[in-house]
């Protein structure tokens, strides 16, 4: 299939990318075109490839990456000199906006006071922030390490950890408090987040230990309470702290720890109110369980998975470690029966959850004999006889991180492994591995397990789903993020250096996708260049599938820097003619003040009567044109549904506010320091307001406000 020329428009600051090439998928009916990501302008550096620092947004319009070159509108740098992007794909092409906020000057971005970006919602619209007193915020702790969340599109920055009246005492810690590479648990949205620390943010924390505390909308509560709804006096923690589901999608329900005197156990904060004892013994309710551990829970928070080694059910006689099931339900006590045992043989004391299907009706986990097993609605089969967990951090369960090399589709239907485990060089499905890391599929309905990854003859290469496309000094990995190398289909999606179709003919990486309901193997990336292909992450879908590559794999790719890429099922984006930048544009043309008028503190403004609100979607009711007296005035906007608003504009200071209601609201507007020296000098600034609404229901539109500032000074001359 020939290649479809495109033509790139780089704008200063924000880089806008329409590229488009296409690769046919083969015996597919699907066909992938390629869309390049990542701006023409990257200040000469490549985009970081190598590491866990990329995220897709579930329905692969957006994605991150970073960069150790600053580019465009960066106004930060974090740990290692990391500046992390956010990209989204609009109408007319993918739009690039640095999202790492500006540090403390005198923070040096080290290992102890980094900033960093830990974690995003699954949009990627807000951020979750980890940095050193912050200077664009305030109500943070000083001179101290805190968390915030931001507002990727405006870069509004709320502080988490925020002060409630005095100092919390004692101050936190660099080191035994709100660890850098922690996460406590954070919501679908990133708007609620739970975080450990022993300074006393609230004054019924209980002092000189660990509480745990639960950020909510700007709103902070402390979360480690038990079912009496008294504080534990040796305090409270979420563990493992790096499972970002400790809490529920929607952010109403936090699993933590906590110890009554005896033994920790598990328990369930439900919407700020009730605690319920999910380690409870049904079988004596005075008992003091050991060994609890979280394992796992189901996106709605309604079911948790955990171990421990003692016996809760009066059939658990083995005397081991075994995995239990705690379903909620209305009013939880010993008659209501919610727990459930998985695992039969007590064969959990070092085995873990490898993932679950949303439901909590399927889960599959590996036992401490390496035994990879699945519990299909109370049956159990075996998988695999033995799988390795690999190093520390290519362990397969669902609380490791970076990224963790197991995954299992929301319906439970499939499970997607990596591991190198051989004996004797043959691995699990009877290949010959040469102890190379493989990728394997479990299919449920077919109750088989093959290897994708193998070549027909022995192994000679590793699959992966970690980018290798550069190899920077220090090779930084975002904690929380777990790239989605298994789509909900059941796609899988990995790199190897193996010609496992004859269409690859390079012999260096490229990026593969497997489809168990389609036709089986085929390449996403081009298999020819010299220059490997690997992959990031996936959309849910699988219909986008990210990729980093010094490849050119559209014609407007006129350079040999690393570059992200979307290879992408659907609609192509536009291919614009060629643009040429203007002489001049925006503040550039006024003219040089002459003599500077009193600065305008007020602001009054004018509606146009003529305007009309824009769009289909009436969520958002404005007028197309505004007048405002001054360096300040206020936009009123109609909301007919609870959501979240923000703007933006050229010369304005963005702002984004979250509304619980519909009904009508004030926008404050306000002009920065370059437009208000125009607006002085030539007693009129036009600017355009863009403001986006995302209602709480997912729905989302975007209207745009001409406003015109006029100069108090020279108003009625």
């Amino acid at each position: 299939m020939p290649w479809w020329r495109c033509a790139c428009a780089v704008l200063l600051g924000v880089a806008i990318i329409s590229c488009i090439g296409f690769v046919p998928a083969a015996g597919a009916d699907a066909v992938r075109h390629y869309e390049k990501v990542s701006p023409a302008d990257k200040g000469l550096g490549d985009i970081v490839g190598d590491g866990v620092t990329n995220v897709a947004a579930r329905s692969g319009d957006a994605v991150s990456f970073s960069s150790r070159t600053p580019f465009g509108d960066t106004i930060g740098s974090g740990v290692s000199g990391h500046t992390q992007y956010v990209a989204r794909r609009t109408e007319g092409g993918w739009v690039t906006h640095a999202v790492t906020p500006r540090p403390r000057p005198e923070a040096y971005q080290t290992f102890f006071v980094p900033t960093r970006v830990q974690l995003y919602s699954e949009d990627l619209r807000t951020a979750l922030i980890w940095a050193y007193d912050l200077p664009d915020v305030s109500g943070d702790l000083p001179l101290r390490n805190n968390i915030y969340v931001e507002d990727t599109d405006t870069r509004a920055l709320e502080v988490v950890t925020a002060l409630q009246g005095s100092l919390p005492s004692p101050l936190p810690n660099f080191f035994t408090d709100l660890q850098n590479n922690a996460i406590w648990g954070v919501s679908a949205d990133a708007r609620h987040v739970a975080f450990v620390s022993r300074a006393a943010y609230l004054p019924e924390a209980a002092p000189g230990v660990l509480n745990v505390y639960q950020w909510d909308e700007g709103a902070l509560s402390l979360a480690g309470i038990l079912p009496d709804d008294t504080v534990p006096v040796t305090g409270s923690d979420v563990v493992p702290s790096l499972y970002r589901q400790a809490m529920s999608a929607d952010g109403t329900r936090l699993v933590f720890t906590a110890s009554a005197g005896g033994n920790r156990q598990l328990y369930m904060r439900i919407a700020g109110s009730r605690t319920v004892f999910i380690s409870e013994s049904e079988l004596d309710p005075s008992s003091d369980p050991s060994g609890v551990r979280l394992q796992a829970m189901t996106p709605d928070g309604h079911n948790v998975f955990f171990t421990t080694d003692s016996p809760l059910l009066e059939e658990d006689d083995n005397g081991g470690s075994d995995l239990y099931r705690y379903t909620d339900s209305a009013d939880p006590s010993r008659d209501d029966g919610n727990l459930t045992r998985i695992s039969q043989n007590g064969e959990m004391g070092g085995g873990e959850v490898v993932g679950l299907s949303d439901d909590g009706q399927r889960v599959y986990y590996q036992t401490t004999n390496l035994q990879l097993v699945v519990w299909d609605h109370g049956a159990t089969s075996t998988i695999s006889g033995s799988v390795s967990m690999g190093r520390a951090r290519e362990r397969l369960g669902v609380t490791e991180w970076g990224p963790g090399l197991g995954r299992v589709s929301p319906d439970g239907r499939y499970l997607a492994f990596v591991t190198p485990f051989s004996q004797a060089g043959i691995g699990p499905t009877g290949e010959v591995t040469n102890g190379h890391y493989e990728m394997y599929l479990y299919s449920l309905v077919e109750r088989s397990l093959r290897c994708i990854s193998c070549p027909a003859g022995p192994a000679s290469a590793d699959a992966t789903v970690t980018p290798g496309a550069t190899a920077g000094p220090v090779t930084y990995r975002t904690p929380g993020i777990r790239p989605q190398f298994l789509s909900s289909r059941g796609q899988v999606f990995f790199s190897t250096a193996e010609a496992l179709v004859p269409e690859d003919r390079n012999g260096v990486v490229d990026t593969y996708e497997f489809d168990a309901d389609g036709d089986g193997l085929r390449l996403v990336s081009t298999g020819k260049g010299s220059d490997p292909a690997t992959f990031v992450d996936a959309s849910a879908s699988g219909d986008d599938v990210f990729l980093v590559t010094r490849q050119r794999l559209v014609a407007s790719d006129r350079d040999d820097l690393v570059d992200l890429y979307d290879a992408r099922v659907g609609d192509s984006l536009p291919t614009p003619s060629e643009e040429k930048t203007p002489a001049c544009e925006g503040e550039t043309c006024q003219p040089p003040p002459s003599v500077s008028p009193p600065e305008e503190i007020g602001g009054s403004l004018d509606f146009d009567q003529s305007g009309a609100s824009i769009g289909d979607i009436e969520d958002l009711s404005v007028r197309k044109r505004l007048v405002i007296h001054g360096v300040v005035g206020s936009l009123r906007v109609r909301l007919s549904a609870a959501g979240r608003l923000t703007w933006s504009g050229k010369g304005l200071r963005a702002g984004a506010v979250r509304h619980s209601s519909p009904g009508a609201h004030v926008l404050r507007l306000e002009l920065r320091g370059a437009a208000r020296r125009q607006l002085r000098a030539a007693g009129k600034y036009v600017t355009s307001l863009r403001l986006t609404f995302i209602s709480s229901t997912g729905d989302g539109i975007r209207k745009t406000v001409r406003v015109t500032f006029r100069s108090a000074a020279r108003k009625g001359r």
